[in-house]
């Protein structure tokens, strides 16, 4: 693919997924002013303009340093096409918050089910053809999994926490320590639209509290829970044990059990 310098005014990067971090946009001013742009952004041509479709923080980085034009790769896309290809640019990268990654995976359903509709799961399937065509095509968690090397069910688990957690909520949890941690984004999603808007407002006047359950247990003013004791502790470890395991704990208590010296004196 060749690389052309396109005007950096010829580039619209409104329509974006992921909102610019004006401060590591910085950081990359700050590297593209020392060593230039090591890897050129990505565009579409749409009409007389282009489109973004990979790079926001170098384009960002450029616009800091004021630069004219920028190196760029001119990609043949559609909408979805290009869609696509801005949200496996983002997925593959390391730094995405769990919130980022499960509204990105969201978004990358939406586009694969738009793309391939015969895979979506109860969909109206004209004829025996669009059967066997479906059968072809994977379905968008099988496709998605291989692709960024995850099971499915990590990736269906990040599209609930997307679906379950409100839009003006993911938007006021952004960048703060629910949007680093997978299981608090489930215990939020878990949560009724109320209460989630009730725990942002709690977030923001109490930050220290950094679990979604106690912030619920404050909220619905509820005692704290006692401690388990040993027997509680027991029987939650007896119920998640293998067959296998609990036959070893079983011989392992047999010595105290009561009777168990009289069998053996017996026999």
């Amino acid at each position: 693919m060749n690389t052309e310098m396109i005007l950096i005014a010829d580039i619209n990067a409104d329509d974006r997924l992921r909102e610019i971090d004006h401060e590591y946009a910085k950081f990359i001013a700050a590297s593209m002013a020392d060593r230039g742009l090591r890897q050129p952004i990505e565009v579409r041509k749409v009409g007389k303009k282009y489109e973004l479709i990979a790079g926001g923080h170098r384009l960002a980085g450029a616009k800091i340093l004021e630069w004219v034009d920028i190196p760029a790769i001119v990609l043949k896309a559609n909408d979805l096409e290009a869609r696509l290809l801005e949200i496996d640019e983002n997925l593959f990268r390391r730094e995405l918050s769990p919130l980022d990654r499960s509204t990105f995976l969201a978004k990358r359903k939406e586009v694969y089910e738009a793309m391939h509709p015969e895979t979506r799961h109860g969909g109206d399937r004209k004829s025996d053809q669009s059967d066997r065509v479906g059968d072809l095509i994977a379905s968008f968690s099988d496709e998605t999994a291989e692709r960024l090397n995850i099971s499915s069910r990590t990736i269906e688990r990040s599209v609930a926490r997307y679906k379950n957690i409100m839009p003006d909520v993911r938007q006021q949890i952004a960048g703060t320590w629910v949007a680093d941690s997978g299981s608090q984004l489930d215990e939020m999603a878990k949560q009724t639209p109320e209460m989630q808007r009730q725990i942002v407002s709690f977030i923001q006047q109490w930050p220290k509290v950094r679990k979604i359950a106690e912030i619920v247990r404050q909220i619905e003013d509820r005692p704290k829970p006692k401690p388990a004791g040993t027997y509680e502790k027991f029987i939650a470890m007896w119920r998640k044990a293998t067959a296998a395991e609990r036959n070893q704990i079983i011989a392992y208590l047999a010595p105290d059990l009561p009777g168990f010296q009289n069998e053996r004196e017996a026999a």
